[in-house]
């Protein structure tokens, strides 16, 4: 079993796109923009445009602003609406009204959650345990922390989904408008139980998107082309984690507690259940390049265990071949000679493209490490290669992920989001 013990130090990461170095200077990284974040935010305009300022403003009556309220934005929109100072002072008698509907959905409430525990305390800091973001609940505004999770959709250079505590965004990014930004999504999707989206997936195909919920049982595959969804309905507990096999063939959906499922996309979405032995939940997963190997750690015991996958079926001869086996030991150790850590309970993985390099984010340690692999039809193998360090020794790593390649000939080249708001781009051979 491999082990972070053997990790050598990579050298750092501002000498690699520095022609200075000769050796390792990376071309392909000269056209990458030098992102900021931090820096972006404070040097950001303050000038904004937005729609509703092209538009007079018209009165309209309390009752006629809580209808276009419950059509724009449902239920809870129109009752928050109800309750709000403006139609207090227009109409005290449906304020008072929308009190006492909303201490009567309270006590409902109350009765779920003694019937449903999982739905309770969906608050940020629930949710900060169980997505893969490192120290999200510690955003810089609170607004960010509305939101969970993003992704561009495929095969689109123009649409981003944001997951968020109200539900699905559809933002188009078009760098041709003369704003060059919109103020309002394209398409706005909410959970059916009103809940957060905390995690959420596209296919390959960009036709369907997997979402999930800490206060749902339920997986929810969307048609947002069509606005057409799919619950995909189980006992147990709620949904976490959701990752698509790179084939279309496999949907990974982590839960809340030790119990995780693998559903087959093409076979009326049937599925099979799995636990983790020692407790916990499944912190992070990912898929090998050829959809034949599911990696994933929990988070009672830092070790990487693999899942194989044959011919669009589980491997079933024999118990052996369906067990889950461990291939990597990534309990702390010492780094280098200032004796700085590395390992420990892990933030997240991601898998380069191309299948050779495994990189690995952790919850309490700041180096990044890097292992090789080697995929064969049959068999995984791993071993370790070197760990990657922030320019800081107090920088850590929030998030990682791999651009997509086009083309034969390209690098496999991994993009870092770090603590201090910098964002580095990394090239593998």
């Amino acid at each position: 079993m491999a082990a972070l013990s053997n990790l050598k130090q990579c050298p750092p990461f501002f000498a690699l796109a520095d022609p200075s170095f000769g050796a390792n200077h990376i071309p392909e990284l000269d056209n990458y923009p030098r992102i900021h974040v931090k820096g972006e935010l404070h040097n950001s305009s303050a000038q904004r445009f937005y729609g509703g300022q092209g538009f007079v403003p018209v009165h309209e009556g309390v009752l006629k602003r809580i209808i276009r309220t419950f059509f724009e934005g449902g239920f809870w929109d129109s009752l928050a609406e109800t309750r709000s100072e403006k139609t207090r002072e227009q109409a005290p008698w449906l304020g008072k009204t929308g009190d006492y509907i909303s201490q009567l959905l309270g006590i409902a409430t109350t009765l779920k959650l003694k019937v449903l525990p999982h739905t309770h305390d969906l608050s940020a800091e629930r949710i900060a345990q169980y997505v893969e973001t490192r120290d999200w609940i510690d955003s810089d505004s609170t607004t960010q922390t509305l939101i969970t999770c993003i992704a561009w959709r495929p095969l689109s250079v123009t649409e981003i989904v944001i997951g968020c505590r109200q539900g699905l965004c559809f933002w188009i990014v078009d760098n041709t408008m003369i704003l060059g930004r919109t103020n309002s999504p394209s398409q706005f999707f909410k959970h059916p139980e009103n809940l957060p989206i905390t995690s959420m997936q596209w296919n390959k195909l960009g036709n369907l998107l997997a979402t999930a919920s800490i206060g749902d049982r339920s997986i929810i595959i969307w048609q947002p082309d069509s606005g057409l969804m799919e619950p995909l309905k189980r006992l147990g507990p709620p949904g976490s984690l959701l990752k698509w096999s790179p084939g279309n063939d496999w949907l990974f959906a982590g839960t809340v507690d030790r119990v995780f499922r693998v559903w087959n996309c093409h076979n009326h979405w049937t599925t099979e259940r799995w636990t983790c032995g020692n407790g916990g939940h499944v912190q992070t997963a990912c898929w090998s390049p050829c959809g034949r190997f599911l990696l994933f750690v929990s988070t009672t015991e830092p070790i990487l265990y693999r899942l194989q996958f044959v011919q669009q079926t589980l491997l079933k001869s024999t118990k052996d071949e369906k067990e889950v086996l461990p291939i990597a030991d990534l309990n702390a150790c010492s780094a280098d000679e200032n004796r700085s850590l590395i390992g420990g309970p892990v933030q997240q993985l991601a898998w380069d493209p191309r299948g050779n390099y495994l990189v690995i984010t952790f919850k309490s340690t700041n180096h990044i490490a890097v292992f090789r692999t080697f995929i064969t039809k049959y068999d995984l193998q791993i071993s370790p290669a070197y760990y990657l360090s922030g320019e800081i020794a107090a920088e850590h790593p929030s998030f990682v992920c791999f651009q997509p390649l086009y083309k034969e000939d390209e690098r496999s080249i991994v993009t870092i989001a770090w603590s201090s708001g910098r964002i580095q781009y990394y090239a593998f051979d």
